[in-house]
């Protein structure tokens, strides 16, 4: 388990590649229930009166409608066989760079909600810039083009999610 963060970590470093994760149901299934409890844990601590079900719905479709356009790009480039490694390292890195966040979450706390905002900003530039780099290398094109398709899938999944709470 130990190789499987640290191959996480290098990918959110930008130094390794999607390639290089394993192409297992199981991992893959790991994964998304991590990123889905540290995901849980982040909204509860962050906005104080939100529901469990509504928050855990809310990531929920996050995740699907990612794992949906992740899909539909692999497979508009006839490189649908990355899927697993792709969605795999995705929401590997998520779980990553979220638990990171929930790290300096209280510490942003204490410095004020600018502060805060400043560093939701900061994460929010690592995770698409991070998401970009796995497409840049599951998709075969230039690092620009992969970060642009991530900012569309994160913006439209984000959209979604708001969706499904009425936001």
């Amino acid at each position: 388990m130990k190789a499987i963060i640290n191959l996480f970590w290098q990918i959110c470093l930008l130094r390794q590649s999607p390639a290089r994760v394993p192409a297992e149901g199981t991992l893959l299934a790991l994964v998304v229930l991590g990123n889905l409890a540290c995901s849980i844990g982040v909204s509860m601590a962050f906005d104080q009166n939100p529901g469990l079900l509504t928050v855990t719905n809310s990531i929920l479709v996050g995740q699907a409608t990612t794992a949906l356009l992740v899909l539909g790009a692999l497979t508009a480039r006839g490189l649908g066989e990355r899927f697993v490694t792709t969605i795999t390292a995705w929401f590997g890195c998520d779980l990553i760079i979220t638990a990171c966040f929930a790290v300096l979450l209280p510490i942003g706390s204490v410095l004020g909600q600018f502060a805060l905002s400043l560093g939701l900003l900061g994460f929010l530039i690592w995770s698409v810039t991070v998401a970009g780099h796995i497409l840049h290398k599951a998709l075969t094109v230039q690092l620009p083009i992969g970060i642009g398709v991530a900012m569309g899938i994160s913006v439209v999944s984000a959209l979604a999610a708001q969706v499904t709470i009425g936001a």
